[in-house]
């Protein structure tokens, strides 16, 4: 008997400590082959090593992840062992195996599956704090026989002080870690405990003291400082380091911090310090932006470092460049040097910007450069000592691109244009213009932006003339401003210091066919009546500088000194229906030469317009009452003549549509007749001054109204009815207009008595229009008018207009302008893209009637991957039947500047439907 009660304990007290064993460590068959870990030492000082190979299977951070096993398939440096380097193993830890441990960095798929008690977060941060000086912490219960350390199918891992309050940025940055599955892997800022804490299990204490007052607070710093530092992923083939000290990571080591990411074939990662190294195919990526090297030296909080021969490319992946060091200064602040920029693809160096020494502050996107040089097709094209510059596109007082040119008026020309930024809304353009068969000219321009108000200031001076030694200049302003409660003003002013100023410096049309200078200023009162009535008051002072063309003399139009105007419109007047308009206004007209005089207007009139969802009926009536105060010299025997003419109109229209298709697309088509009646009697006019009338051309819109005569002095006698029909095409989808015919007819019941007839004015009486508008197909559109005299049978006025454009930089112009005696001219343009990098540009505007090239352009451009040159040739008639040859050349080098004279705006002028062509490939980018 007690030989089988001996037996029977010897067996128990054996599968007792197989039981142990088994508790302690898995199977081996669970571990990796290839896995080797360090046998552990006696210190925990000792460098930990593995090696391991990638694991397929689960990740440790998934909530797959359920049981012991799966945890310990996965080979990291055990954050418990970096962390805690002097605190004594339990006796369960001490027992354990020494195989690798695991980080139980807290992922997103953990925290949400898991649910933690209140009490057990409390203790894990009072764990991860830094305690105050003076206090200690309990020692924390051993672990029960048989428990496991690690138990993660009980609870999840709790996060450090710095996870609680990271947030979502730490939770990202621990998805980009979890990213590569079965690579060792370490995070810094998340620990583990090493099991379930109880409430009240971590209590502070001072000298075996009661907590002190003040505690929390002092925490709360702590912790507030601690979530400062962010978090720092390291993955790698192979990690060993020392604990609490550096973390060595070899074999495509990755370093990320969640706005930052540094890949290398060998890295160091201190803990205490921060500071990084790695070597080896360094590449730091931040931001989109790409840096490569060879060796890296970076601390992580500083953001100070400096990386070796480096290479970069750009977010936007157009611009590239290499430098022999590159520093890391600060939070967004770098200094390249002996370094190279430029926007061509990498074994294409066409241009290249070279600097001894670049600063860029990346906060406020500007950078300082050194001894910079630029070089085109390894031709040096520029140099200069010292630059600063803006790389965000925002405006930066400095020098601008010189430009140059030449033309038979001023010879060559160059222009050194500076900038300056005076504050966020007014700055100025300072040019020296330097012209050799004229001499120098200043250039000025300033502009201002308020909040109510706005102005420009052009002031160009020559201030000696070489040709005809005297000087030369010209002002424009203009200023615009709202003074509040309804009042606003705005002022004008240009002048020229002689009448040939244009035509010897302009260099386009606009300039030198300008004949009369705006001068005036202008206060305007605006308010509302009801509603949905206006009330306008406007005083003005307005007077010309008009330049003469010796060949071609024009009269001088009227001063106004002053005028005073009156708009009132009131709509639906006491709920009548009728709408109620005054216009009204009193002038002092003066002239040099001819009668000058006041005029008084009123023109009240009512209209009832009745309106429903397909058409409308407007009748109205009005008074035109005109009162004369003229001088003694007037020549008319009557001083103060008046004039009252009733006016009365009568407009309808009506409007159909259906559904139909064309060319298998679907349309809505219109059907818009319109007729309109007027009636003005006669009065006699011919005793009456004009200061302000002139006849308007005949078109849809003067046909369907009631005054053939601008201005006030001329009311034309009328008894005639307007026929006009309009359809249209549009688009289904989008209700948008694709096409538009138009045709009109006036008659007239009594023959037209009232007349204006000057040197500048050819009677004609037109009384037909047709017109067509829109997109004929896809790619051709025209836009044609023709007014057509059906008692004479004889086209008065041709306006024609055919384009076709089959796609974005090739497209073909062709016009037509005819006036009876005045004007008979053709106008062909084009822009035609060859191939991916040739096209060429032409104008030709020629006078039928003066056979004479009015304008004459041709060019030609190249855009090669990161440059385009641009030649451009253009004849000029100038208002003296004389004519000049200016010819524009620029290289612009992709992302960086242009040099030259910019022959855009004379292109875009030119040429209905250009478009600037990019410097990357078939990239296309709309000119300015």
């Amino acid at each position: 008997m007690k030989l089988r009660f001996i037996r029977s304990v010897c067996w128990s007290f054996l599968l007792f400590c197989l039981a142990w064993n088994v508790r302690a460590e898995p199977p081996l068959s669970s571990r990796p082959e290839q896995e080797r870990a360090a046998p552990p030492g006696e210190g925990d000082d000792k460098p930990v090593v593995i090696d391991t190979e990638r694991i397929r299977g689960h990740h440790e951070y998934e909530s797959g992840a359920r049981n012991e096993s799966e945890l310990r398939s996965r080979s990291t440096i055990s954050t418990d062992q970096i962390k805690k380097p002097n605190q004594k193993a339990s006796p369960t830890a001490k027992d354990a195996p020494s195989g690798p441990q695991q980080n139980y960095t807290l992922s997103p798929a953990i925290k949400t599956g898991s649910r933690t008690s209140t009490s057990a977060q409390e203790s894990e941060k009072t764990e991860s704090m830094v305690l105050p000086s003076g206090m200690e912490r309990l020692p924390e219960p051993v672990a029960e026989e048989g428990e496991p350390r690690l138990r993660t199918t009980t609870r999840a891992a709790p996060r450090s002080l710095s996870a609680e309050k990271r947030g979502e940025k730490s939770v990202r940055a621990a998805a980009a870690a979890e990213a590569d599955e079965g690579r060792p892997g370490f995070a810094e800022g998340e620990r583990i405990g090493g099991h379930r804490e109880e409430a009240g299990e971590a209590r502070l204490r001072l000298a075996g003291e009661a907590e002190p007052e003040g505690v929390e607070q002092k925490l709360a710093e702590v912790e507030a400082e601690t979530d400062k530092q962010p978090p720092v992923f390291v993955v790698a083939d192979r990690l060993q380091g020392h604990v609490e000290q550096e973390i060595e990571a070899i074999g495509k080591a990755e370093l990320s911090t969640g706005d930052q990411f540094i890949s290398a074939e060998r890295m160091k990662y201190n803990q205490s310090t921060n500071d990084a190294e790695a070597q080896g195919n360094v590449r730091v990526e931040k931001e989109g932006d790409i840096l490569e090297g060879s060796n890296l030296k970076f601390n992580l909080l500083s953001k100070t470092g400096q990386l070796s021969e480096p290479n970069y490319r750009l977010k936007d992946a157009s611009s590239r460049g290499y430098a022999g060091m590159l520093l890391f200064e600060g939070e967004n602040q770098y200094r390249l040097q002996k370094a190279n920029y430029t926007t061509c693809p990498a074994g294409d160096d066409s241009w290249v910007l070279q600097v001894a020494d670049l600063k860029l502050d990346n906060d406020k996107k500007v950078g300082t450069a050194k001894n910079v040089k630029l070089t085109f097709k390894d031709v040096p094209i520029m140099y200069t000592p010292w630059m600063n510059f803006s790389y965000s596109g925002e405006r930066k007082s400095g020098l601008l691109a010189p430009t140059y040119s030449t033309s038979g008026r001023t010879g060559l020309e160059l222009a050194l244009p500076f900038y300056w930024n005076i504050a966020p809304n007014y700055d100025a353009t300072f040019s020296a213009r330097m012209m050799s068969k004229r001499g120098l000219a200043i250039n000025n321009e300033f502009r201002f932006l308020g909040r109510n108000s706005s102005s420009s200031l052009l002031a160009d001076i020559v201030p000696r003339d070489l040709d005809t030694e005297t000087t030369r200049w010209r002002t424009s302003f203009w200023h615009n401003h709202y003074l509040g409660a309804g009042f606003s003003a705005r002022l004008d002013y240009n002048r020229v210091s002689d009448d040939a100023y244009f035509r010897h410096f302009g260099n386009n049309l606009n300039l030198t066919s300008r004949t009369n200078l705006l001068q005036q200023g202008l206060l305007s009162y605006n308010r509302g009546l009801g509603d949905d009535g206006t009330f306008n008051v406007t005083s003005l002072v307005q007077s010309f500088q008009t330049i003469q063309d010796p060949l071609a003399a024009i009269v001088v139009p009227y001063k106004r000194l002053p005028q005073v105007g009156l708009n009132a419109n009131k709509p639906d007047v006491l709920g009548t229906g009728v709408d109620v308009n005054l216009l009204g206004s009193w002038t002092n007209f003066s002239h040099p030469t001819l009668v000058s005089g006041r005029r008084i207007v009123l023109f009240p009139s009512m209209s009832y317009p009745l309106r429903n969802s397909f058409g409308f009926i407007t009748p109205k009536v009005g008074m035109h009452y005109t009162r004369y105060s003229l001088g003694e010299d007037a020549g008319s025997p009557d001083e103060t003549p008046t004039r009252t003419l009733p006016i009365f109109s009568l407009d309808s229209g009506i409007a159909f549509d259906r559904k139909t298709s064309l060319g298998g697309e679907s349309f809505t088509q219109t059907l818009e007749p319109r007729i309109f009646y007027v009636y003005v009697p006669f009065r006699a006019q011919d005793q009456l001054p004009n200061f302000d009338s002139a006849k308007t051309d005949f078109s849809f819109a003067q046909m369907l109204s009631e005054n053939r005569f601008s201005g006030s002095d001329r009311i034309n006698d009328a008894n005639q009815v307007t026929f006009a029909l309009t359809t249209r095409l549009l688009e289904s989808s989008t209700g948008r207009e694709r096409l538009r015919v138009a045709v009109g007819h006036q008659l007239s019941f009594i023959d037209r008595r009232i007349s204006l007839d000057t040197p500048q004015t050819v009677d004609r009486r037109p009384d037909f229009i047709a017109a067509v508008s829109g997109f004929l197909t896809p790619t051709i559109s025209t836009d044609t008018s023709l007014q057509f005299d059906q008692t004479r049978l004889l086209a008065d006025v041709v306006r024609s207009g055919v384009s076709y454009r089959p796609e974005p930089g090739r497209v073909l112009n062709f016009g037509y302008r005819f006036t009876r005696d005045v004007l008979h001219q053709v106008d062909a343009s084009s822009q035609w893209r060859w191939s991916e990098r040739w096209q060429t540009v032409a104008r030709l505007n020629y006078s039928l009637l003066d056979h004479r090239i009015l304008e004459g352009l041709a060019g030609v451009e190249y855009n090669a991957c990161c440059w385009s040159l641009r030649f451009v040739l253009q004849h000029l008639t100038l208002a003296t039947q004389k004519s000049t040859t200016a010819a524009f050349l620029q290289l612009e080098l992709n992302g960086l500047m242009q040099i030259g004279s910019n022959p855009l705006t004379v292109l875009q002028r030119s040429i209905p439907g250009y478009i600037r062509t990019g410097s990357q490939g078939s990239s296309l980018i709309e000119g300015p």
